[in-house]
């Protein structure tokens, strides 16, 4: 039993949060008997019914229903669940020119959330704005502060999550901001900092069939390329917080200038950002036909969709392009996988919703690379645009579930 494999120096009191995350642990898979969380998490039955009504008490978890046991007539378990109004957390997710800000019950159900563009503001702006915003949202909700777990922020770049400071936001900016200290003093809440991959990386993890995925590699294409590696159900940061980043992988030493600052990153040949900056650069009626007309002419129209749809009716030029960009990924994906040999390879981004398109990486790793079962091991990510719901998932996680209920 678990009540004997205390260490002599454990705090009674982290004893306690310990047994009661593992029963809320229980509880994420659904409602459970006291029973049969006692025989999971081996405590005794008398242990698991005593923390459970002290957290039925606190408004964490309550009964719901019964249902007569099979070999005990007339007995009836009384089922418990997590109590998913109990509190409420806030995600946000802060990215070059998009801010997302979204409150959630605690079963990561989005119950307001709102998309806000940040390009040309400074530091001191998107702070505050993201402050207001979440102060309004409360508000028009009649949220009290007293019933919101805490904020959970997902940032692109380097992040120090001990100290809650985003040491360098690319394509934000570039100084140290101390984000859990300007955003708790602004609205009087807890804050927990991650690097925005890492945190939607958690969310893959609690919100798909992925859950009880050990090891995985977790990949965000778009503008950028991020990825995030969990091993044994937990992000590995690496010493300083550097691990995992197949975007700033070099792929030519004498490439184009990152803004990371090194030269020929992944993200420089094969984002749609510079899929996009390639296009424009080369725009003409005469070489992009096709694109030509899809944008009217006007090469400040192009966007990925547009570019995509050229693709698809066969422009030269583009696919081209694309198809460089399939070996490029594909490359950067051998090489996360050789260096974590992972499970699973999540990919994330609208582009790879298109089965097209996803079965063009799994060519592309299968001619690069000698694996075993490739295509079963890469599939897209399920998640949808509401990136701030990898805030929420941090916060429940970091707030609720490893505080065994607050």
């Amino acid at each position: 039993m678990n009540e004997m494999k205390r260490s002599s120096g454990a705090n009674m009191s982290d004893v306690k949060i310990n047994n009661r995350t593992l029963i809320l642990n229980q509880l994420k898979e659904g409602k459970k008997s006291r029973k049969d969380i006692a025989e999971k998490i081996k405590l005794t039955p008398a242990s698991v019914t005593i923390l459970v009504n002290e957290m039925i008490q606190d408004g964490c978890i309550r009964e719901t229903g019964q249902m007569e046991e099979t070999l005990r007539v007339g007995r009836k378990k009384v089922f418990i669940e997590i109590n998913k109004h109990y509190k409420y957390a806030i995600g946000v997710n802060i990215e070059p020119g998009t801010l997302s800000i979204g409150i959630s019950n605690l079963k990561l159900e989005l119950v307001e959330y709102k998309d806000i563009d940040i390009n040309g503001m400074s530091v001191n702006q998107v702070m505050k704005t993201i402050i207001e915003i979440t102060m309004e949202m409360l508000w028009n909700m009649n949220i009290s502060k007293n019933d919101v777990l805490g904020v959970g922020v997902g940032i692109v770049g380097i992040v120090d999550s001990k100290k809650g400071i985003s040491k360098r936001a690319y394509g934000l900016w570039k100084t140290p901001v101390d984000i859990e200290g300007i955003l708790s003093d602004g609205l009087k809440l807890p804050v927990v900092v991650e690097n925005n991959v890492r945190a939607l990386a958690l969310a893959e993890m609690e919100l798909t069939k992925n859950k009880d995925i050990e090891n995985m590699v977790f990949i965000k294409y778009g503008p950028g390329i991020g990825s995030a590696t969990i091993t044994n159900k937990e992000i590995y940061k690496g010493t300083y917080n550097n691990a995992g980043e197949l975007g700033h992988m070099i792929m030519d030493i004498s490439g184009k200038e990152c803004k990371c600052g090194q030269r020929g990153c992944l993200e420089t040949v094969a984002s749609t950002r510079a899929i996009i900056q390639d296009m424009k650069n080369a725009f003409s009626k005469e070489v992009l036909p096709i694109l030509y007309k899809l944008v009217e002419g006007n090469k400040e129209n192009i966007d990925e969709a547009a570019i995509m749809e050229a693709y698809k009716l066969g422009e030269t030029e583009i696919v081209k392009e694309i198809n460089k960009v399939w070996e490029y990924l594909g490359i950067g994906m051998v090489n996360m996988i050789k260096l974590f040999d992972p499970y699973k390879i999540v990919i994330y981004g609208e582009l790879f919703k298109d089965e097209e398109f996803l079965d063009k990486i799994v060519h592309e790793i299968e001619k690069y690379g000698n694996f075993d079962n490739i295509t079963n091991r890469i599939q897209a990510s399920i998640l949808d645009n509401k990136r701030c719901i990898g805030g929420v998932v941090l916060v429940v996680t970091e707030l609720f579930y490893k505080k065994g209920g607050a």
